[in-house]
Formats: structure tokens, C-alpha cells, sequence
């Protein structure tokens, strides 16, 4: 799919093309650019962290245990990816269901899905504990594991399923710290994570010497840790997270699973990748280069750490952007991740290629013929990577806008059809090599086919923008102005002749176009003095929509805390105070609702007239 296309998909305003601007209104990308940049750099940082355990894990094996413990690093993947899947159905989809509610303003609603997301968590762990003890050594021997590899393999599936439910129940403060604001400490609840895992393999593996069970051991006593550490961050008086009693599971359930299944299929997927290669491997006897597809994979994680962080950064903002159905952000946000991302992700390709053959080494790899095929998955994997990258954005970008199918259609394509079938039907002609290949073949036949399934969806129904699908037809009644206003006297002052002017235009009657423009005037003046920071170039953002009779506006900044609906209530009963508050008492006499919430750590107000 063309990014240039995609990310310029009809670059207009809702209905009256980017009407704002025929006001002399001007909005600028600097309040989602700054967005973008919040969750970026932290969300990379937090899922680097999490993979660097991983990757000092399984150097720790290869030091200890040569090439038959990476060989059992390879067979035991699957079982964390099941722990990971489920994990990530209810982390993420509870999160995008409750990311969209808060964009409607429906906090209560939001945290209904946020109990349900605890006690669903819970008993998919006690259920997950209790299968796996009774079938331990059916799983391990579906895993493939045989002679050499049985024993270690048991103890790390034992191990694993013992304290798993750990590892589930972290998903849930990582993907609600990112939708309330705190992308930071999500980053930093993972690197404590790394710290747990990198103790815990030196005391069960190094200390105790409990060989590869012992990095099972170490993986989910970090993640039960984790947990607890990441359930305090959450824990904030500004918060609009409460645990209320969930009502009945029905729609809320189905919700759930539906927002979040694209992310569980993906690590579903990946397990059943990662078997089926296995099995490839060992039943044609080149068992002897697990270790290759092994390292490869780890490395493949690593990077993937990145990719995820730079396509997750977007599910937060287009999820809440898409239930307030500003859809200028959402484009705002995906020209900004794809481009930094391209470059982001270009340059791990790179430096790849130039480090792969140190790589097979640095894992303790001595094998002459293991290390060449190490090295050449190493450059196939690099070819794919910003493939890899665009396929991961698009399908997070529609698992955020309840285009669900097509986001499980490009996870089960690019994992399962397109990478497994082709390796099993070229290997009689490319041997491994169509394992290597499948890396590259896979996210092409994946992106081709999206776009020509996108194509001709847009074709049934022509309402739908050409690549992000967005209904525009959702808004055909209504008339919608964005803009951004700096922080500046006269800046505000402008703005609030222009919007009389749209508000005349469009037949609000003169003296209620004058009483908005004038709250409008009062409100920014306010947010200016006790929100942003004065002697510095900041904007807020305002969005105004005439939707039949209704007026709705928002409006939007990234300063710091400030409730101005609280603010007056707090301050109304002096002389001082209702001077102060003049613009939110004027809101509140003109609206049918009033609403302040912190939406991804911004304060947001939204008023309905």
C-alpha cells in the first residue's frame, strides 16, 4: 500500500472540506505531533526493555547449555506466547474498548470493562494453571521435544504454568497506563520488569543453577512482581479508573475480545509459526540448525520491540480520536508514526547487517555451518523489517477502529499462511532457505493482498475514505471547525471574532453565536494563565460542531492538570473567584452538558449546547 497515499487519505475536513480555514482559522499538527512524541519514545523504550531480558536470557543459555538449551529456547516459545495472547486480549482489547468510551465521555462504562478486564484475567489464569499441570507431559511432547531436550523442556513448561497467571495479569496496568497518560511510567514499569528477570536468572540460574527452568522461574516472578508495581502507577486521585461492579459480560465481553483479538492472534500466530518451523526442522533432519532459527528469532524480537512500540504508540490516540470522531488527528497520527517509524525501523536494518555475523558469537555459537546460516537469516530478516513495520501499523490502526477482521486477516496472513505454507513448499527446492525467504514473502503477499482488499471494500462503499475506511458519512449533518489558538492575548482575541462568524454563517442565532464566542474567549484566556506555560509558544487546540440543533465543542491541551469546571466550583462564592471563573459560569448557563476528563494525560473539556 502506498504510505504517501495512506497517510494523505483525503486530506479534508470532515464535510466542508477544512472549513476552519476559510475562517482564518488555522489548526496545526503541533498538539498530536507533541502527542505522538509523549508515547514514542517510551512505549520503544518499555518493549526494548522487556525483550532485553529475553535477550540476555537466552545468551545466559547459550553460554550454560551451548546449542541444545537455544535449541529449547526455540521449543518452548509457544508456551509463553499462549500466556502472552491471552494476556493481550484482555489487556489491549479492554483498553481500546475503554479508550473509545472515554472518547465519548463514558467514564462509567469504562470502568465496568476495566473490572471485567481483572476478574476475566483471573480466572483464564486459575483455568490456564490448573489444564497444564494435569497434561505436563502431553504439552511437552507436542512441543516436539525428545531425548536431550525432554528434561529441560519439562522443567521450564512446570515452571512456566506454575506462576503464568503473573505474566496475564501484567497486560492490564501496562495497556491502562498508556490510554490515562502515563506512557512514562508503562516505560518504566517494564524496565523494572527487565531488572526482576535479569536478578532472578542470577539467582535461579547462575546462583542456584537451575538451568532452563530456572529462567522460567525467573520470567514469571517478574511478572507477578510486575504486576504489583504497575497496579501501583495506576494508582492516581486525577484517575478516571475505578473498579465498579461489572454489569452482565454479554456485549462487554464480546467488545472486548473483539477490540483485542488482532493482538492476541498475532502471539497465537507467532506460536504456531514458531511450532510448525520447529517441526519442519526436526522432522527433516536439520535439527541441527534450531539454534540458527533460535537466534534469528530472538533478534526478530528484539526489533520487533521497536516496531511494536512505534504502531502501539498510535492505538491510544486513534482510539480515543476515532470515539470523538475527529478523524484530522487520526490521519495527523498515522503520517507522524509512519514516517518516523520508516526511519526508525530503517535504521535497525541497517545496523543489523552490519553486526550479524558477530551475533551467532556473542550467543556462544561455535558451530562454523550453524553460525553461516545464522548470519544469512540474519540478513533476510533485515530485508523485512520495514515491511514487517508497515504491515504491524496498518494492522494495529484497524484493531483500533473496530476494523477487526482486516486487522486478524493481515496478523493470520503475514504469521501463518504466507510465512509457514511457502517454507514447508519450498524446502524439497531451497532446503532452510525457505525459511529465510518466508520472512520476506510473507509481509509482501500480506501488504499486496490489504491493499487490494481495502481497494475493493472501498469500492462496495464509496462513503468510506480510500485507505483508512473512515465513515465520513457519521458527520454528514453536522458542520465542524478545528483549530489551534496560541497563547497569546490577541491570538485568542481573533479567534473569537472568527467563530462568531462561523457560528452566523451556519444560522445560530447572532446572540447565542455571541455567547459561545465570547465563553469560547474566556475559557482559553483561562486555560493560558493556569495551564500552560507563560513565555512559551503553546496551543490549544478547540473544536466546534454544529450537529442539527446541537453545538458541541472541545476543547484541548496538553498543559498540566487544570479542571476548570472544578476550579469554578471551587472558587465561585468569592468576589475574586467568579471574575476569575466568568467564561466556565457562562458555559455552564448555555450548556445541556458539561464534561472535563484527562484523556491520555490531556485535559480535555467537552461542552454541548
Amino acid at each position: 500500500m502506498p504510505v504517501r497515499a495512506m497517510c494523505s487519505d483525503r486530506q479534508k475536513g470532515l464535510v466542508m472540506g477544512n472549513s476552519s480555514e476559510g475562517y482564518g482559522l488555522v489548526s496545526n499538527d503541533q498538539f498530536v505531533g507533541k502527542l505522538v512524541q509523549k508515547y514514542l519514545f517510551p512505549s520503544i523504550c518499555a518493549l526494548l526493555g522487556i525483550q532485553a531480558s529475553g535477550f540476555i536470557n537466552s545468551i545466559i543459555i547459550g553460554r550454560i547449555l551451548g546449542g541444545v538449551g537455544l535449541g529449547v529456547v526455540s521449543l518452548v516459545a509457544p508456551i509463553s506466547l499462549v500466556y502472552f495472547s491471552i494476556g493481550s486480549l484482555i489487556g489491549v482489547g479492554s483498553s481500546i474498548v475503554s479508550s473509545i468510551a472515554l472518547g465519548k465521555g463514558a467514564k462509567d462504562y469504562c470502568r465496568q470493562v476495566y473490572t471485567q478486564a481483572y476478574l476475566i484475567t483471573l480466572g483464564a489464569g486459575i483455568i490456564l494453571t490448573a489444564a497444564g499441570l494435569l497434561n505436563l507431559e502431553r504439552i511437552v511432547l507436542l512441543l516436539g521435544a525428545r531425548e536431550e531436550h525432554f528434561r529441560y523442556t519439562y522443567e521450564y513448561v512446570r515452571n512456566y504454568i506454575m506462576g503464568g497467571i503473573g505474566m496475564l495479569l501484567v497486560y492490564i496496568p501496562l495497556n491502562y497506563l498508556r490510554i490515562t497518560g502515563k506512557p512514562r511510567m508503562a516505560m518504566i514499569m517494564l524496565l523494572f520488569m527487565s531488572v526482576f528477570h535479569i536478578i532472578g536468572l542470577w539467582i535461579f540460574v547462575i546462583l542456584l543453577n537451575l538451568g532452563v527452568g530456572g529462567t522460567a522461574l525467573a520470567s514469571v516472578t517478574s511478572g507477578i512482581l510486575t504486576f504489583f508495581v504497575g497496579a501501583g502507577m495506576l494508582r492516581d486521585k486525577h484517575s478516571v479508573l475505578r473498579f465498579r461492579r461489572p454489569a452482565a459480560p454479554g456485549k462487554q465481553f464480546i467488545a472486548l475480545v473483539s477490540a483485542g483479538s488482532p493482538s492476541a492472534l498475532n502471539n497465537i500466530c507467532q506460536a504456531v509459526q514458531i511450532f510448525s518451523i520447529n517441526l519442519l526442522f526436526v522432522r527433516t533432519g536439520i535439527g541441527m540448525f534450531l539454534p540458527s532459527y533460535s537466534l534469528v528469532f530472538t533478534i526478530s524480537e528484539v526489533i520487533l520491540a521497536v516496531i511494536l512500540g512505534i504502531s502501539q504508540t498510535a492505538l491510544p490516540l486513534v482510539g480515543i480520536s476515532f470515539g470523538e470522531r475527529d478523524f484530522r488527528s487520526i490521519r495527523i497520527v498515522m503520517k507522524k508514526a509512519m514516517g518516523i517509524g520508516n526511519i526508525i525501523v530503517g535504521g535497525c536494518a541497517l545496523l543489523l547487517l552490519v553486526i550479524h555475523r558477530q551475533l551467532g558469537g556473542l550467543f556462544g555459537l561455535q558451530d562454523p555451518q550453524i553460525l553461516r546460516q545464522t548470519g544469512i537469516g540474519f540478513i533476510f530478516l533485515a530485508a523485512s523489517l520495514n515491511l514487517s513495520f508497515l504491515n504491524n501499523v496498518i494492522m494495529n490502526y484497524f484493531s483500533a477502529t473496530g476494523q477487526t477482521a482486516l486487522a486478524n486477516i493481515i496478523v493470520i496472513s503475514r504469521m501463518v499462511v504466507f510465512m509457514v505454507l511457502p517454507a514447508y513448499a519450498l524446502f524439497p527446492l531451497l532446503n532452510i532457505y525457505s525459511v529465510w525467504a518466508g520472512l520476506i514473502l510473507a509481509e509482501l503477499i500480506t501488504m499486496a493482498m490489504v491493499y487490494l482488499l481495502i481497494t475493493k471494500k472501498h469500492a462496495r462503499n464509496p462513503r468510506l475514505s480510500r485507505y483508512l475506511l473512515l465513515d465520513e458519512s457519521l458527520m454528514e449533518n453536522s458542520k465542524v471547525i478545528d483549530f489551534s489558538v496560541r497563547n497569546t492575548s490577541d491570538d485568542v482575541a481573533s479567534a473569537a471574532d472568527k467563530i462568531t462568524g462561523f457560528c452566523e454563517e451556519n444560522e445560530v442565532p447572532p446572540q447565542k453565536a455571541m455567547r459561545i464566542s465570547l465563553a469560547i474567549e474566556e475559557m482559553i484566556v483561562m486555560i493560558n494563565q493556569y495551564s500552560l506555560k507563560e513565555g512559551e509558544t503553546e496551543y490549544t487546540d478547540v473544536r466546534l460542531m454544529i450537529i442539527g440543533e446541537r453545538i458541541v465543542m472541545r476543547i484541548r491541551n496538553l498543559g498540566k492538570y487544570f479542571n476548570p469546571v472544578a476550579y469554578y466550583y471551587d472558587n465561585k462564592d468569592t468576589e475574586e473567584g467568579r471574575e476569575r471563573t466568568i467564561g466556565v459560569a457562562m458555559i455552564l448557563r448555555m450548556a445541556q452538558k458539561t464534561e472535563y476528563q484527562e484523556t491520555f494525560g490531556v485535559n480535555n473539556l467537552l461542552i454541548t449546547i
